[in-house]
């Protein structure tokens, strides 16, 4: 339901300003410091109106809690009940739950709490549901090691679905119940809960603690974000259409200088990094409409064991400039998450400003200035992003 808008708004938000985070990324890895006795950092991801936060932050005044609603009209009345109650461990922010690794730092966050959630009851929306494995690994990222997800709904589908997303994402599930108030109210309500309970809607809830994720393997989990794509190792049977492929963009392999040909792809396919096996390499094409549209070399476990190094990647021509790029290496690092590493690595040619350009807006930085390997050595950024 949307919330009417309210008409004295901003003034009401002014006068709750001591407890609105206007710069949380500026907070990031330092929100202690606004409690520095804080035990715990508790995170409420959709606070609403608030009843929820202000009641369980008055029920612990020895932590801090951090409430993030992206609806400022119902965030207002959350804060004013804070105020009311004269709380001084609650801070707001006014954003998004897919951009908390700008707010917080790894480990920064003990507990997150994710309350009666928009359920996005579409199969085609599904990704957007809060406790889809994709917000699940995100939560990763700023959540403590054995940290938990406490998870409440009022509505059974999405409850049984979340229950397979959960394990997915590394987290082990505990306290399952499909009838939370069955033999009495157990903990603090939302406004929602209550009035749900009321009419006897039965509450569900569940505990996910943050263990070991599993890990899956890079072509599996590459092929899982991928649908619209087929996924072929390239070997002897594909090269003539992956080599007429590169030889599509000439004025690409001019800022290497050297054209692409039949002995240079086989060349390229078997070149490894120094003490790396075979095994480590991935040389795939990703076909579609009968044909090779893109080429990722990938190189698992150097120059560390759990790097991802990303030798080349090349989308068609006619495919750029529709965001494919970004998608498809989007995937590439999710899975590179999946499958058990924390960073990926790539070198970019020094006079590839387009390049460079996309790498950094994928969150790659430069580490320093190096040279290629193999035959024909060119100069590059060595580049660097965590996973």
């Amino acid at each position: 339901m949307r919330m009417r808008k309210k008409k004295n708004l901003s003034s009401r938000m002014d006068a709750c300003g001591a407890l609105l985070v206007q710069n949380p990324a500026a907070e990031k890895g330092r929100w202690r410091a606004h409690k520095p006795d804080a035990a715990l950092l508790r995170l409420e991801l959709g606070c609403g109106k608030g009843r929820f936060t202000a009641e369980t932050a008055a029920a612990h005044p020895s932590d801090l809690y951090v409430a993030v609603e992206r609806v400022p009209d119902a965030m207002v009345i959350a804060m004013e009940r804070c105020r009311a109650l004269g709380l001084t461990n609650v801070l707001f922010i006014d954003g998004d739950a897919a951009a908390l690794e700008q707010y917080f730092a790894p480990g920064e966050v003990d507990l997150i709490y994710i309350n009666f959630c928009d359920p996005w009851p579409s199969v085609k929306h599904s990704r957007r549901r809060l406790t889809h494995e994709g917000f699940l690994r995100g939560y990763r990222r700023v959540l403590r090691e054995g940290g938990q997800i406490q998870f409440k709904t009022d509505n059974r589908a999405l409850f049984d679905w979340s229950l397979f997303q959960f394990p997915k994402a590394g987290f082990s599930l505990s306290q399952v119940t499909r009838n939370l108030h069955e033999h009495g109210i157990q903990g603090v309500m939302t406004d929602y809960e209550e009035k749900f309970h009321a009419l006897g809607t039965p509450i569900n809830r569940c505990v996910g603690t943050m263990g070991p994720l599993p890990d899956v393997p890079l072509p599996d989990g590459l092929a899982r974000r991928l649908p619209d794509w087929e996924l072929r190792p390239v070997d002897g049977s594909g090269t003539d259409a992956v080599l007429a492929l590169l030889q599509s963009d000439p004025a690409y392999f001019d800022l290497e200088g050297r054209q692409p040909t039949a002995q240079s792809l086989r060349d390229d396919m078997a070149l490894l990094p120094p003490r790396c096996m075979p095994e480590q390499k991935r040389y795939l094409a990703l076909w579609r409409d009968d044909a090779p549209q893109a080429v990722l070399d990938l190189v698992e476990g150097y120059p560390r064991e759990r790097t991802l190094y990303v030798g080349f990647f090349f989308l068609s021509p006619a495919l750029r400039r529709q965001g494919l790029g970004r998608e498809i290496m989007d995937a590439v690092l999710q899975a590179a998450g999946d499958a058990g590493m924390d960073n990926a690595r790539l070198a970019c040619l020094l006079n590839n400003a387009g390049g460079h350009a996309f790498w950094r807006s994928l969150g790659f930085g430069d580490l320093r200035r190096g040279e290629t390997i193999g035959e024909h050595s060119n100069p590059v950024w060595e580049m660097e992003r965590l996973l």
